[in-house]
C-alpha cells in the first residue's frame, strides 16, 4: 500500500485499524520536526482517494511503542543487517543502523532493499548516492568497500541525518544539500539513485555529461522499469539485474 510505503519514507510508526462501517484507517505516529512534510505528502497521495480525510491529532507517547514494533531489523542477502538503534547487532552480517526517527529510508521499503542487493554485485569503486535520505544506501556503501561515497538531497533534514547516521556508524561520507538536476556530478564510478521514475528520466542529462561503469536504480513501480531503462540507454548503460516485488523495482545498469 502506497501509504505504509509512505509511512516507511517518513520515518514513522504506522497502525492500521478497520472501523465498524468497513472503511480502513491509518494512524501515523510522525517526529515533530516532520508533521508539516508528512502532512503535505499524505495529503497528495490522499488527493485522488475518493471520501479520504486526514486529520490531525495530539502526540500519544503510545507511539513511540508503535514505532519501535514497526521499525525492525531488515536482513539482505545475509550479507547486510539495517536495524533500527533499539536492535543490538546481531550476527556476522555487515552492520548498519539507522534512528528511523531522523529522515525517511530504514530499510523497510522494497526499493530500499533491492538497491542493497543489487550494490552486493557490484565492484567497488567511488559511488555517489543521488536523494540519500537517512544515508542507509550510502553508510552500506562504504562498508562494502566503496570509497570515496558521496551523499547528496535537497531536503536538509536528510543531510543532516545522513551526517548523524555515519557518524553513529563510524564511517566516512562526503554529505552536501544539493539538487541533482541542477548541480554537476562528482567523478563517481557508480551512481544509485531511489527516487521516481519521473525524477530518474529527468536525470539522464546530468548521468550523460560524466557517464559511470554502474548505476542503481530505484522507486520505479514494475511497469515503469522498461521506460526508464530505455531513457538510460543514452548514457551507455544497459539493464544487467532486477530486483522486481508485487509493486516497486529496482536494476542494476552497467556498462556492456
Amino acid at each position: 500500500m502506497m501509504l505504509a510505503a509512505a509511512c516507511a519514507a517518513l520515518g514513522a510508526g504506522c497502525r492500521e485499524s478497520v472501523l465498524k462501517d468497513g472503511r480502513t484507517r491509518l494512524e501515523f505516529w510522525v517526529t515533530p520536526a516532520r508533521v508539516d512534510t508528512a502532512v503535505v505528502r499524505l495529503q497528495t497521495l490522499l488527493a485522488p482517494i475518493d471520501g479520504a480525510e486526514l486529520s490531525r491529532s495530539p502526540e500519544d507517547p503510545g507511539w513511540q511503542t508503535a514505532m519501535r514494533e514497526f521499525h525492525q531489523p531488515v536482513e539482505v542477502a545475509g550479507r547486510i543487517r539495517v536495524r533500527p538503534p533499539w536492535h543490538a547487532p546481531a550476527g556476522d552480517a555487515i552492520d548498519v543502523v539507522v534512528d528511523p526517527a531522523m529522515a525517511f529510508g530504514t530499510g523497510q521499503h522494497d526499493t530500499t532493499r533491492g538497491c542493497l542487493e543489487l550494490l552486493l554485485a557490484v565492484p567497488p569503486g567511488p559511488l555517489v548516492d543521488i536523494g540519500c535520505g537517512s544515508g542507509v544506501l550510502a553508510i552500506a556503501a562504504v562498508k562494502l568497500g566503496f570509497a570515496p561515497v558521496w551523499a547528496w538531497d535537497f531536503d536538509p533534514l536528510a543531510v543532516a541525518a545522513t551526517i548523524d547516521n555515519a557518524r553513529a556508524n563510524g564511517v566516512a561520507l562526503t554529505v552536501g544539500p544539493r539538487d541533482a538536476l541542477h548541480a554537476r556530478l562528482p567523478p563517481a564510478e557508480v551512481v544509485m539513485a531511489n527516487l521516481t521514475a519521473t525524477i530518474l528520466t529527468t536525470l539522464v542529462p546530468r548521468i550523460a555529461e560524466c557517464p559511470p561503469r554502474a548505476a542503481i536504480l530505484s522507486g520505479m513501480r514494475r511497469e515503469e522499469i522498461d521506460a526508464v531503462c530505455r531513457a538510460w540507454e543514452s548514457t551507455g548503460l544497459m539493464p544487467a539485474e532486477r530486483r522486481v516485488g508485487p509493486e516497486w523495482g529496482s536494476v542494476l545498469l552497467t556498462r556492456p
